[in-house]
């Protein structure tokens, strides 16, 4: 799959997490359900800065070189598995070194680096799909993985934390409503391929 096409995935989805922003107060946004639960804001600078400081930190190492023995390198099982099914399995996982997000001062500040983030990931898998980059950077739980796959691993991450969204918005808005696909349309300004 190249990095345009997965992109085009990622897309949608990060217009349902901006849309989404709309729906909190200021309390919703930064209350905590339990001692050891995150707030919505903590979990949208989750997304954002592990997906700088770590999936797009191994995909400008995959295209800063090429390297052509690491292509003998491949996925760990885990890696295979996930990647066979397309998306991050089931569970809760730690982050690995595991950080604690830090709170976001409001939704108009996230709203911001949501903004600027997809412009950086916009760049990159017009880099990646340019360059095609040979380069494998280790996983430290899935193996090996190309540019591509680190870039796949952004979508991935953004959809495996839905499920621990709505889990948290059943608890802190008082009337829940999850933004539908056909509202979308609303949101301006996203790169898109031409």
């Amino acid at each position: 799959m190249s990095a345009e096409d997965t992109y085009k995935k990622l897309l949608p989805l990060s217009k349902y997490w901006l849309k989404e922003l709309d729906f909190y107060g200021t309390n919703q946004f930064k209350k905590k359900v339990n001692p050891t639960s995150w707030t919505i804001g903590q979990l949208y600078d989750h997304l954002l800065i592990y997906s700088q400081e770590v999936h797009l930190k191994a995909i400008q190492e995959c295209l800063q070189t090429k390297d052509v023995s690491a292509k003998k390198e491949g996925k760990s099982f885990k890696g295979f598995i996930q990647f066979s099914v397309g998306s991050y399995l089931p569970y809760k996982h730690k982050s690995n070194p595991y950080k604690e997000p830090s709170q976001p001062l409001s939704t108009e500040k996230v709203k911001d680096d949501f903004y600027r983030f997809l412009k950086v990931v916009y760049k990159a898998a017009k880099e990646i799909d340019y360059k095609k980059p040979t380069k494998k950077v280790k996983h430290p739980s899935l193996g090996y993985l190309s540019a591509e796959e680190w870039f796949q691993l952004i979508e991935m991450h953004f959809r495996h934390h839905v499920r621990q969204k709505k889990k948290l918005d059943n608890e802190v808005r008082s009337n829940f409503r999850e933004t539908e696909v056909k509202e979308f349309d609303d949101i301006p300004d996203l790169p898109t391929y031409e």
